[in-house]
């Protein structure tokens, strides 16, 4: 879940001032100025922890520590904090200065190191059965981040549980577009949930007002989480299912994962 934005601003001769910027009401930045110093500041509007990268490129700038044309700087935020992190002053009173933001954000812990000896239950009901449609490495779209997701192939409004424990973090369920093209990928609808170790699992394509959980609700491994459905970026009903670890720059990648039924 990628998050950007991008600015271009020039400081004032105004002794204070404060611009913020917020998306999906999750993740902000703040630019005060307070005279001649530039502070900038990350701030995390969830009850849960997200990983938040500021990119500042800069004209007559430094900071404390260097003197750099381009900072990056990124955070893990826990819930609910603001926490400043560069704070600018001019090298020449007599140029003008200028600033220009990116700003990018993901849910979770950045580098969470996963539980490889976890044994995920398998994501429907037990004693039910589903093909495996593509797995690892799978030339359809299971490369880069998605590397080690897995989709099975199962008839719309199938009950889908959770293989492991967590927090439900975020949901979608308003969508009801769906098709094999990278073009119906923000129509899916899905529910996120925060595990133990700071990774994530997402649940994806359900259907339409498909989702059994709310926000915030613990959740047990097992328990229904929502119903199966063919929004998004999808070619066929089917769930998509896989743990990902934060990234700085709003990236994510998947990691391995073993259900409880593997031999290896």
């Amino acid at each position: 879940m990628q998050k950007k934005w991008l600015s271009a601003c020039v400081l004032s001769c105004i002794s204070f001032f404060t611009d913020a910027y917020c998306i999906d009401n999750w993740a902000c930045f703040e630019k005060i100025q307070n005279g001649l110093k530039l502070e900038y500041w990350l701030s995390n509007k969830q009850p849960y922890p997200i990983t938040s990268t500021l990119e500042v490129t800069t004209k007559n700038l430094k900071s404390d520590n260097a003197t750099n044309s381009r900072y990056s700087e990124t955070r893990v935020l826990g819930p609910l904090a603001r926490v400043r992190v560069l704070s600018l002053r001019p090298i020449s009173q007599n140029r003008p200065v200028r600033t220009y933001e990116d700003f990018f954000w993901t849910p979770g812990i950045q580098n969470s190191v996963h539980n490889n000896a976890y044994r995920y239950a398998l994501p429907y009901a037990q004693n039910s059965s589903f093909r495996l449609v593509q797995g690892v490495n799978g030339s359809f779209s299971h490369q880069g981040a998605s590397r080690y997701a897995f989709d099975f192939a199962m008839p719309e409004g199938t009950a889908v549980h959770a293989a492991r424990d967590g927090q439900v973090i975020d949901l979608q369920e308003s969508h009801n577009k769906g098709g094999a093209s990278r073009r119906y990928a923000k129509y899916a609808n899905f529910v996120t949930l925060l595990h133990d170790d700071g990774t994530t699992g997402d649940y994806y394509h359900l259907r339409k007002n498909g989702v059994a959980v709310s926000l915030g609700d613990h959740i047990k491994r097992r328990q229904l989480l929502g119903y199966s459905g063919n929004t998004g970026f999808s070619s066929l009903p089917h769930l998509h299912f896989a743990v990902y670890q934060a990234k700085s720059h709003g990236k994510y990648q998947s990691v391995p994962i073993k259900f409880e039924q593997d031999d290896n």
